[in-house]
């Protein structure tokens, strides 16, 4: 079997969706959220918790979410039942000072009454959430504003973890209001009094936190006890497509998504195309994206695309413009590498056969730029007479992370460990990414390093119109790799642009078939075997797909001298460079025995 009918199918590049029937029931956000749902359900029955932690990546989008959640389920028994105080206040005049009591409450309109059984707040300081004295400079008059969490007595707060770290100071006190259910006034100012005594009273409230991982991890350190009385629970911005029954709900939630918010509902092409399309982001065919931010900006500029074709629903069509027009309006940077290619001020050869040269594949992304994408690297190995070791320059400059010199290890190691080479080796080698002058991250490049080391010792040509990416571990199995999709397109935009022969392809690890949505000039090249994609589970695949022989010998086949395996040709030179009269020389004068 040759290279090219090894070669991944072209419906293996893309996911599709399976939809029978969309279910009637209308479904929601949280209908796709049931650990956080479950959570809410007990933390709101539950009379001895009042506090709730959440992670959210939108706190913005998911507060008026959970508000909603919250309001359309009745989880108290008291429900109509008035909560907070009135607070009667006689000034002081001539004769006598301020005076200040509390009688129950008997309607939402007494002046510290809760209002509402549920709120929010993005941004709020100690007045608006504790509330606040007023005295008036000339007459001395008290006036008394109710906070966040007296509107609320009674009910649940929902706050910005973000806002509360910036005023720290502020958890003390709400801490202390969760733990006795009791409000007291203090003073802002620590040397100043109050200007009489106003008495506490008992304030019932629960408080859901929303903040983002870094953030809960910072709210974790500073409060210890954190987790000893509150909930945890977190806010899913993926949703995990299994089966079917999950297909049809992400569906309808999406049709259901874009009735809510006026917009042109997608038709069964259209949702399709979408669930194609947010697979490149997450990078799995079985989770996808379903943030409400994410969502609604797909939709609104799908419908602004769909306004000009007259049909009922959104298409494919509309979203894959949306696509295009996006790749084209932050593709700067990216036409200014792939031109840099071109015109071969980096030097990246399509086509011929190269000893100890291959073409890794990265992602590559700018800081301030929302878009990364793929472009191979020349890397190169050139083997010397010498005392075995193998150099990795991008280390030895300080120009890769510690990631990369992991990976680089790692290939040294399988291979001597596979192709069972002495520990004294009579060569030196020097492995280098050509023209790269930034730093290098990641052991993505392990298996083109395995490969390269490989031509470079056994002197065996690698075609140039192949490309590699994959990690391996030191059994020669290959694993999975991020931004795949990047990388095989950036591979076939030069091959494409300097013209396809119908030999050029990308090796990519079995692992990552799952993470597969590839445009669609790259589906049309598969289809019409002008560009291929192998998917390799070992190395031992790899070297059948790039050297196209074998890597270690195999029991009870024949060799010729044309398709002898790559280990016995490696040892071969070994052996003849080892009785060489200039190593024995070379060893005795390095004292080596």
């Amino acid at each position: 079997m040759n290279r090219f009918e090894q070669a991944l199918n072209w419906q293996d590049l893309t996911p599709t969706l399976c939809i029978d029937k969309l279910p009637h029931d209308n479904v929601t956000f949280f209908d796709l959220q049931p650990r956080v749902s479950s959570a809410l359900s007990q933390f709101l029955q539950n009379s001895d918790r009042t506090l709730l932690v959440l992670k959210a990546d939108d706190q913005a989008k998911y507060m008026p979410l959970l508000e909603r959640f919250i309001g359309a389920h009745s989880f108290s028994d008291d429900d109509e039942k008035i909560h907070g105080v009135n607070y009667v206040i006689e000034q002081a005049d001539s004769f006598s000072f301020a005076c200040v009591h509390a009688e129950p409450a008997q309607s939402t309109q007494d002046n510290f009454a809760a209002k509402k059984s549920v709120g929010s707040a993005l941004y709020f300081d100690q007045n608006r959430l504790l509330g606040s004295i007023r005295v008036h400079p000339m007459s001395k008059d008290i006036q008394l504003n109710a906070g966040l969490v007296h509107e609320l007595n009674g009910g649940v707060l929902i706050l910005n973890l973000a806002a509360l770290l910036d005023k720290f100071e502020l958890w003390q006190r709400l801490k202390q209001i969760l733990q006795t259910q009791m409000f007291d006034w203090y003073s802002v100012h620590p040397f100043k009094p109050l200007p009489c005594e106003i008495p506490s009273y008992p304030l019932s409230l629960k408080v859901i936190l929303l903040g983002q991982r870094e953030d809960l991890a910072v709210f974790s350190e500073l409060e210890p006890d954190l987790f000893r009385f509150a909930d945890y629970a977190e806010i899913e911005s993926y949703f995990a497509m299994e089966d079917e029954t999950a297909y049809c709900q992400w569906a309808k939630y999406v049709r259901d998504f874009a009735v809510s918010q006026h917009l042109p509902v997608p038709d069964m092409a259209g949702l399709i195309k979408l669930y194609q399309l947010l697979v490149r982001e997450s990078e799995d065919r079985q989770l996808i994206n379903i943030s409400p931010t994410m969502l609604k900006n797909w939709l609104t500029k799908a419908g602004l695309s769909h306004k000009n074709t007259g049909d009922k629903g959104i298409s494919a069509g509309d979203f894959e413009r949306v696509f295009q027009q996006t790749q084209y309006q932050q593709g700067f940077l990216r036409e200014q590498a792939y031109a840099d290619i071109l015109h071969e001020q980096v030097y990246i050869p399509t086509e011929g056969e190269e000893v100890g040269q291959v073409n890794g594949l990265s992602v590559v992304d700018y800081a301030g730029a929302p878009l990364s994408f793929g472009e191979p690297s020349r890397i190169s190995c050139l083997v010397k007479f010498g005392d075995g070791e193998i150099i990795d320059v991008e280390r030895k400059s300080e120009l890769a992370g510690n990631l990369h010199g992991k990976g680089m290890l790692i290939a040294e190691s399988c291979l001597a460990g596979i192709l069972q080479l002495p520990s004294q080796l009579p060569f030196s080698a020097s492995l280098v990414f050509e023209q790269s002058y930034g730093e290098i991250n990641g052991d993505s490049a392990s298996l083109a390093a395995f490969c390269v080391l490989t031509s470079a010792l056994s002197d065996v040509a690698i075609p140039q119109s192949i490309a590699i990416t994959g990690t391996i571990d030191q059994f020669g199995l290959v694993h999975a790799v991020g931004g795949v999709n990047d990388k095989i397109e950036g591979f076939f935009t030069i091959c494409e642009r300097r013209g396809l022969t119908g030999k050029q392809g990308v090796i990519i690890p079995a692992a990552t078939i799952n993470q597969l949505s590839l445009s669609e000039s790259v589906q049309s090249a598969v289809k019409n075997q002008q560009f291929f994609i192998w998917a390799v589970e070992d190395v031992h695949q790899t070297g059948k797909i790039l050297f196209a022989r074998d890597l270690v010998e195999e029991p009870d086949k024949i060799y010729t001298e044309d398709n002898q395996p790559l280990a016995r040709l490696i040892h071969q030179r070994i052996e003849l460079h080892a009785d060489s009269p200039r190593f024995s020389l070379w060893r005795a004068l390095l004292g080596k025995k």
